[in-house]
């Protein structure tokens, strides 16, 4: 049975790693250089110390050449004139050609020929040294020979040498031609790389730098719905990304705070058209003055009524603000939730509060803000929980700190919704489904609890309820 192909997808990719090609293939091309270049220079050295070698070969092959003929010379003069003085010369010209053999040595190290061509010269000038002393003044024709041999073999020995000389310096022009060669061809690839590179960075930078620019521009020109495009997944990418969850998120503050601002109209207009109900009233003549005492007193209860939605405005913008001053004092956490939810019962008629306390859960704060928190989240319990179901709230002591749990049976939060919630105007999308609000209650709650050196925390479930929990720390008596 054949194995099924797997397709491999690769990613793209990212501006940090073009960048990182980039560099490295500049510092690679610039390495291959210099050490193409070190190399070339020390082969280019051993071929200069070469061929200054040929050249010395060369020289002493000459003056080699040189004495033999001058021996050669004086050894004619000697066998025609019979003069002793010539015989003298010849001697010493065979004892300099013998020094130029021996100056052989550091030249021929490296070469066979070349040390069988010394050889060959060695052994014929001690043939010509030999005869020297052996023969008269006639010349025979064994010494004749005996130095044409020598002469035909300094001549090679020349020959060999110029050789050499001239595929050293072939050696030195091609090397010279591929390290150009080299470097022509390695600029050329590494210019095409840059280049390519430069585009694709170009592509990737500039496009959906554009785009980000486009939607920030169109965002701040009041078009909340403004998104920047992802074109690719890479930092740029990650970049848009972000910008569209805050555009996102600054979308729906926006919103929220635009529901906040319609919620308190509306809490608003209904005590201001009963007041204005009554004025109006009041101004007619023939309203009976028991009618009139009542229309006063409706119009006390609204203005009661418009104080404290203005006072209860007031804490959450100070509060949300952080510039709200608490006054601490010793209360007790479980006597102050039983006398609220006791003074509370009216309101809270559909459902069974559970009310569980321990002794001595004793905190340092203040009642009135503490208190405000207690509403909020016993409100929010009640509101969004279904009728004929129960609330708890538990007060307990763990070990420093006293804790206060509020736990109702209604449909829960998602997973994604637990984020925002301690955010201003942070309401779930299935808060925002199942009943009105600001926005502001849980936030309010959150800076409260801190402004205590409290916590508070949730944890919810789909369908499961929800259950809020605050930590204060205990008083020290």
């Amino acid at each position: 049975m054949s194995t099924p192909f797997r397709r491999i997808l690769l990613r793209p990719p990212t501006i940090r790693m073009l960048v990182a090609l980039w560099v490295g293939s500049v510092l690679l091309a610039w390495a291959v250089l210099v050490g193409s270049w070190f190399m070339a220079k020390s082969r280019l050295t051993q071929i200069e110390d070469q061929v200054a070698n040929d050249i010395e070969a060369m020289d002493a092959t000459h003056r080699l050449e040189a004495a033999v003929l001058a021996y050669r010379h004086d050894d004619l003069l000697w066998h025609a004139t019979g003069q002793g003085s010539y015989q003298d010369n010849e001697e010493s010209y065979l004892a300099a050609a013998e020094q130029v053999v021996d100056s052989f040595t550091p030249y021929v190290v490296d070469s066979p020929r070349e040390k069988e061509l010394v050889g060959k010269i060695q052994e014929k000038l001690g043939i010509l040294g030999s005869q020297l002393a052996l023969y008269g003044p006639r010349p025979t024709d064994m010494e004749v020979g005996s130095a044409y041999d020598l002469l035909g073999v300094v001549h090679t020995l020349q020959l060999e040498e110029e050789g050499q000389m001239q595929a050293s310096i072939r050696l030195a022009a091609r090397l010279e031609n591929e390290v150009s060669n080299w470097a022509i061809g390695l600029s050329i690839g590494t210019a095409v790389l840059l280049f390519t590179v430069a585009l694709d960075l170009m592509r990737r930078i500039i496009r959906p730098t554009l785009a980000i620019t486009t939607a920030a521009q169109s965002f701040g020109q009041g078009n909340f719905a403004a998104k920047a495009t992802v074109l690719h997944d890479d930092e740029l990418g990650a970049l848009a990304r972000t910008f569209n969850n805050m555009a996102g998120d600054i979308a729906d503050r926006e919103k929220n705070r635009l529901e906040f601002v319609a919620m308190v109209v509306h809490d608003l207009k209904n005590p201001v058209l009963a007041i204005e109900m009554a004025a109006r009233m009041l101004h007619r003549p023939d309203t009976p003055e028991e009618q009139r005492r009542g229309y006063l007193e409706g119009i006390t209860e609204e203005a009661a009524h418009l104080r404290g939605i203005i006072r209860d405005l007031t804490d959450d913008i100070q509060v949300a603000n952080g510039r709200f001053s608490i006054h601490k004092a010793e209360v007790d956490l479980g006597a102050l939730v039983q006398q609220f939810t006791q003074a509370q019962s009216r309101a809270f008629t559909g459902h069974e509060i559970v009310v569980k306390t321990d002794e001595g859960c004793i905190v340092q704060g203040d009642a009135r803000r503490i208190e405000r928190v207690v509403m909020n989240l016993l409100s929010n319990a009640v509101k969004y929980s279904p009728q004929n179901t129960s609330v708890t709230l538990r007060v307990e002591k763990e070990d420093s700190q006293a804790v206060l749990t509020v736990s109702d049976q209604g449909p829960g939060i998602a997973e994604d919704d637990l984020g925002v919630l301690f955010q201003p105007f942070g309401r779930g999308r299935s808060a925002e489904a199942l009943a009105e609000g600001t926005g502001m209650g849980l936030y309010v709650v959150k800076q409260i609890v801190e402004a205590h050196d409290g916590r508070i925390d949730v944890q919810s479930e789909l369908g499961h309820g929800a259950t809020f929990r605050i930590r204060l720390p205990l008083a020290v008596r």
